[in-house]
């Protein structure tokens, strides 16, 4: 559900359900404002089990915010995977050990698939 707060990231993925965009009270304004009819939500994590460089796949093509520390964190690298089951979209984010928010915006789907893994 959209605005839930995890103590741990998932150790697989995780569904997030997502609302109107004016409905989701995303914690920062998205840096790219959401269409009309699309989809937005957030998830809030307690932190990284250990700072360093996250993978985050998304079931959907989407728009991705990292906030932390009161800043969005800009990613290491990214791909928009075609070939690959379920996954849409992959990203990478250098996390510090603290708590971190995600943001999504701007999907057709009114719910998303998420996975946040170390990178090998």
């Amino acid at each position: 559900m959209s605005g839930t707060e995890l103590a741990a990231l998932p150790a697989s993925g995780m569904t997030l359900a997502l609302v109107a965009p004016s409905d989701a009270k995303l914690p920062s304004p998205p840096e790219r404002a959401p269409k009309e009819g699309t989809f937005a939500g957030f998830a809030s994590f307690k932190g990284a089990p250990k700072a360093g460089l996250y993978t985050i796949s998304l079931s959907a093509n989407v728009w991705v915010d990292v906030v932390q520390d009161g800043r969005f964190l800009r990613p290491k690298g990214f791909s928009d995977a075609t070939d690959c089951d379920g996954i849409r979209k992959t990203l990478k984010f250098e996390l510090s050990a603290k708590p971190f928010v995600l943001q999504i915006s701007g999907t057709k789907e009114n719910s998303i698939s998420i996975a946040i893994l170390p990178t090998e």
